[in-house]
């Protein structure tokens, strides 16, 4: 098993750095990453469609797709027009800030983009119920199942765009970096000094043992991230609490996903990723980590 995630994650940790790479050269923030995310989001609503229909449960696929895409979509599209209109911002005199200017628009503009994305998946939601409706029953909870999913991956992936968008690549690829930190040294540690269980009931296999020792290798990778790779000196000074808390919201970020896993019989969402199951189960560390990630960079970091 860990030489097929090896296998896997080594080839894969390369094409990111790569395409990291390209995405800075290019004139549009985000061109170069953003049909991974895209395909990230079409793969992980699949797996959770199935799930969800395992359980009985059935909302429209196309509204699912079409809602999560647009909104990533839109919110990029809405941070790149944003990004150009700050280019144009007049000269301020002396007395004014430029950076608190560009800060408190960014904050304007990524308030909007969250609202207007979320709103229009909504939208999509009730239109598709709508177009299928034929007969009572059964509608509110596939409605809701839908509104679940545009938000659980459309909107919380927004917070990924918007970290790329607003703060760089290195506040991305470092949130990126303690995420995946976090979930091998759990992983190892776990497997060889694992004695304790730490949810029996949503994932046997994970234990305190191994969480304890993906904390210490996601503090870790903060340090080498922000402290080797000389980031924000404000931040620098925190890594270690930075690293902390994105371990720990991407450990519940995996263990969301194993609630909706378990809830529904499935021990993984799905096997075409060798060794580690679905694209969910490598993606869904990071869809509650990006939120926690943006935050603190919002309200956390001084600029």
């Amino acid at each position: 098993m860990l030489k097929l995630r090896l296998l896997f994650a080594i080839p894969t940790i390369l094409v990111l750095l790569a395409l990291a790479f390209l995405d800075n050269m290019l004139p549009i923030k985000g061109a170069a990453l953003m049909p991974v995310l895209l395909i990230s989001i079409v793969l992980v609503s699949k797996e959770l469609l199935d799930l969800f229909a395992e359980g009985g449960l059935h909302p429209r696929r196309s509204t699912v797709y079409l809602g999560s895409l647009l909104m990533a979509l839109c919110c990029w599209g809405i941070c790149v027009g944003h990004d150009r209109a700050i280019t144009t911002l007049p000269t301020l005199s002396q007395s004014d800030s430029q950076e608190d200017v560009v800060a408190l628009h960014w904050a304007a503009g990524a308030a909007m983009g969250i609202l207007f994305t979320f709103a229009g998946g909504i939208l999509i939601a009730f239109s598709g119920e709508m177009w299928r409706y034929k007969r009572p029953g059964g509608v509110t909870i596939n409605l809701a199942g839908a509104v679940f999913m545009m938000g659980y991956l459309g909107l919380l992936s927004c917070f990924i765009i918007l970290l790329r968008m607003t703060y760089g690549l290195l506040p991305l690829l470092t949130m990126i970096a303690i995420v995946k930190m976090n979930d091998a040294g759990a992983y190892t540690i776990g497997r060889i000094f694992g004695r304790h269980k730490m949810a029996p009931e949503l994932s046997p296999k994970k234990t305190v043992e191994g969480g304890i020792g993906g904390v210490i290798f996601a503090i870790f990778a903060s340090w080498f991230c922000f402290c080797i790779l000389n980031a924000a000196e404000s931040i620098v000074r925190n890594w270690f609490f930075f690293g902390l808390v994105i371990a720990i919201s991407g450990s519940l970020g995996d263990l969301a996903a194993s609630l909706i896993k378990r809830d529904v019989g499935k021990k993984d969402s799905g096997s075409l990723i060798p060794g580690f199951g679905g694209f969910l189960d490598l993606f869904d560390s990071l869809i509650l980590a990006a939120p926690v990630a943006f935050f603190w960079w919002t309200f956390c970091v001084s600029r």
